[in-house]
């Protein structure tokens, strides 16, 4: 994929130029009275095809029949190596292993994270997904997911070479040369490109305002005034949604002028409430308006509002608070990609983890060990640090919404 020099503004805003061409053993197996899945359906559906009431109630039921550790294990978006416990040496992972599936239906994983090591080109990865999908345990379906952008550094279109053909530009160029219909029309090219590899949830795009602070960053920004970015993600939320993709919002409550590499480093945003509710807010009010399914929280500490220096998901105030009860969002809270350094380097992953479901997190994302937190969520539970029923609630909202997005089907 060639990217777009903005010289003829007609040539590069065609419809969809954004295009992306493209632990502890689970103690017992699902009851032969639990729902079934029909269908490992590995892309999900623009209209739901259930109502939400009705998937609340399947979820609830569904939740009722599970094993605290098939509950755990839905809470994880997982990379495939941590799956295989043999990875390759070059950190690739093109098929779904036997080791793969095995982890797969032991921990009743809720979905996987796939990245350039696992998409070499669009018949490959196509496979890929179908037997991963069709590994999920009776009663339930994966999250596969996938960061994509539309361009720039964090677009699988741009890094894999199967998936180069047509031009794509970066969030940040579309805000500046896009019309909304334009970026609707564009995110909903994403979503068929993304759907047909058979993947069902895009942890993007970035909600956040752009700033001269963090360069790198704001190319990922579709905007650099609340307004315009509220707008235009709007309109680009609601294209892949009709597209049949999942849509995540990232990284609340905005890290878009902190300087730095936020992956290396517990790094600052000193914004106050107030400021944070006037600007980035906005678009996030916006994009969950517009049907985004996930909001990730980011790694970054917010001292005008925390108390200690810890990383925004793992903040009640931020999290349960600010996004949960003050912005309304019903949908699935999700960390940061754990396996970050500044995770590493500040905590045990397994506190990070814990911490994180305390402070609302329905979804740990990459965890730096994947077997340590998910017995370190178990474990938790069972010594009463953490209410079981917080991680009942977690897991109805992931199911309904897989119920809701049509990727888990039921008889």
């Amino acid at each position: 994929m060639k990217q777009l020099r903005w010289m003829g503004l007609a040539v590069c805003l065609m419809l969809g130029l954004c295009a992306c061409a493209f632990g502890g053993q689970v103690e017992e197996t699902p009851g032969k009275d639990e729902p079934k899945v029909t269908e490992a359906v590995a892309t999900a559906t623009a209209t739901p095809l259930i109502s939400e009431d009705d998937a609340f109630s399947e979820a609830e039921d569904m939740v009722k029949k599970m094993t605290l550790e098939q509950k755990i294990g839905q809470m994880f978006l997982v990379d495939l190596t941590q799956l295989d416990g043999q990875p390759s040496l070059d950190g690739t992972a093109y098929k779904a292993t036997e080791n793969m599936k095995e982890a797969i239906q032991r921990y009743s994983v809720g979905g996987v994270y796939l990245t350039k090591e696992n998409i070499k080109n669009i018949k490959q990865t196509q496979k890929l997904t179908n037997d991963l999908q069709s590994s999920s345990v009776s009663g339930s379906a994966l999250y596969i997911a996938a960061e994509e952008d539309g361009g720039g550094a964090n677009s699988i279109s741009s890094k894999v070479d199967d998936l180069k053909e047509t031009g794509y530009v970066t969030p940040q160029e579309m805000g500046q040369n896009m019309t909304s219909q334009q970026l609707y029309e564009s995110g909903k090219t994403i979503a068929g490109e993304l759907t047909d590899l058979g993947v069902n949830l895009n942890l993007a795009p970035v909600a956040d305002i752009g700033s001269e602070e963090n360069p790198l960053y704001a190319v990922r920004c579709l905007g650099t005034e609340a307004e315009t970015v509220s707008n235009l993600l709007k309109d680009f939320v609601s294209g892949m949604r009709e597209g049949g993709l999942g849509v995540t919002l990232r990284s609340f409550p905005g890290i878009g002028n902190v300087s730095g590499d936020v992956t290396e480093a517990i790094l600052e945003n000193t914004d106050s409430l107030m400021t944070l509710r006037d600007n980035n807010f906005l678009p996030y009010t916006s994009g969950i308006e517009a049907g985004a399914d996930c909001v990730m929280v980011s790694n970054v500490a917010f001292p005008r509002i925390t108390v200690k220096k810890i990383p925004a998901f793992m903040s009640q105030d931020i999290v349960t608070k600010l996004l949960r009860e003050e912005l309304k969002f019903e949908g699935i809270i999700m960390t940061s990609p754990m396996n970050d350094n500044v995770i590493g380097n500040n905590y045990t992953y397994e506190f990070a983890a814990v911490e994180a479901v305390k402070a609302g997190c329905d979804m740990i994302v990459l965890p730096g060990n994947f077997k340590e937190c998910y017995d370190a969520l178990v474990t938790a539970v069972k010594e009463g640090r953490i209410d079981e029923k917080v991680i009942n609630t977690s897991v109805r909202r992931i199911l309904q919404n897989k119920l809701q997005r049509g990727i888990l089907v039921l008889e």
